[in-house]
């Protein structure tokens, strides 16, 4: 006898109420046919043709079923050799699906209901959604847009309370391309010493960067969850290839479980490839990404003052600016005006209301599609 169908309609879980796609997907999923993307953070260089040449070498040869939980040794010892610092064994990496999955898996295996996470305001909208899925609260802390978006250390401390479990800091950030300089992250390791608290320090762009190599909040804070990945750096956003690695071995072999229970592991091919990733090749490919970023946001940043008169900041790391435009209006209104006019950009609100009056910008363009682009935004709002 079949059961009696229920009369009750599906009912969301708690943890999934509220969620929706980012602002950064809506619009641009959006897009109009032949837009410009300013929107989406992908590097639109090329993933280097070393890497995709022993991809298919190792798809063509090699068996490639399973890998253990946590990764292939040999590459979980290239992960911990980037932290020499903090001296890990292969046992403090995990090797995930992407930086994505890094950063729920290591929430989900911190924080608990009714904990808080000090989240960045602005920052990637990820963060907030992670945070709720756990089951937690997220607690803002402010880099002031009246500071080009510079971190506060007045403002983080005061957040922190009895209830704070977890902390996330994002160097290079994703919007800003901000960068916490050392005496920034001695002075929230000092903040934190004593109180228990994690510090997720998502690190995906610490490859991009003008100037010196952003340092690690790991080197500063002991109770650090690192966060990171391939995706920027070598333009290997598809591959999913990223990882959490920390001396926390607890959160670390929480992570693990969690994480053969979630994807079993990350791509078998993409790992073996990913071997490369350390190479003196590797290095020259990354290295000519910050070459061309950086050239792309200067060219880009001066383009704005010019054609628009309008003032963006001037990115440290990864390949975002943030636009000014709070001299026009609401920045979901002009964001909604460039999409009709084929240029996606991104509000700034969707990444905290700190950026509100803002676009944030991606220059993974060429710089002719970047000057076509700037026109037809200068079109869209009439300038």
């Amino acid at each position: 006898m079949m059961p009696a169908k229920s009369s009750q309609s599906f009912v969301l879980p708690k943890r999934m109420q509220g969620l929706q796609p980012t602002l950064i997907r809506q619009f641009f999923e959006r897009a109009l046919p032949d837009s410009i993307n300013f929107g989406l953070g992908e590097p639109d260089l090329p993933t280097p043709q070393f890497m995709r040449d022993e991809a298919a070498r190792v798809a063509r040869d090699e068996q490639n079923g399973y890998t253990s939980h946590p990764g292939i040794p040999a590459l979980r010892d290239k992960i911990a050799e980037q932290y020499p610092h903090l001296n890990l064994p292969r046992t403090g990496v995990v090797v995930t699906c992407g930086s994505q999955e890094a950063m729920t898996a290591a929430m989900m295996c911190i924080v608990d209901a009714g904990d808080e996470v000090l989240v960045p305001n602005p920052s990637f909208p990820a963060y907030d959604a992670c945070v709720r899925i756990a089951q937690g609260t997220p607690v803002y802390y402010r880099m002031p847009a009246d500071d080009d978006f510079a971190f506060d250390i007045s403002n983080f401390k005061a957040q922190i309370t009895e209830k704070t479990k977890a902390a996330v800091v994002i160097s290079p950030s994703n919007p800003t391309g901000k960068i916490l300089s050392r005496q920034n992250l001695a002075d929230i390791a000092a903040a934190l010493e004593g109180t228990g608290v994690y510090l997720i320090s998502d690190e995906i762009y610490s490859d991009l960067y003008i100037g010196e190599r952003p340092h690690s909040a790991s080197e500063f804070y002991d109770k650090t969850i690192i966060v990171s990945g391939l995706s920027k750096s070598l333009s290997m956003t598809g591959w999913r290839l990223g990882w959490a690695a920390s001396s926390q071995a607890d959160v670390i072999n929480a992570i693990q479980v969690l994480h053969g229970f979630m994807t079993v592991c990350a791509s078998a091919i993409t790992q073996k490839a990913s071997l490369l990733a350390w190479t003196e090749q590797a290095e020259a490919a990354k290295q000519n990404a910050r070459d061309v970023y950086r050239k792309r946001g200067e060219f880009l940043v001066d383009l704005f003052d010019k054609e628009l008169g309008l003032r963006a900041t001037s990115p440290e790391g990864a390949f975002y600016t943030m636009l000014d435009v709070r001299s026009l209006g609401d920045d979901i209104e002009i964001a909604e005006k460039c999409l009709q006019n084929r240029v996606v950009t991104v509000p700034g609100v969707a990444f905290g209301d700190e950026a509100k009056g803002f676009l944030r910008i991606s220059f993974c363009n060429t710089e002719e599609k970047m000057v076509e682009g700037v026109q037809r935004m200068k079109a869209a709002v009439n300038l």
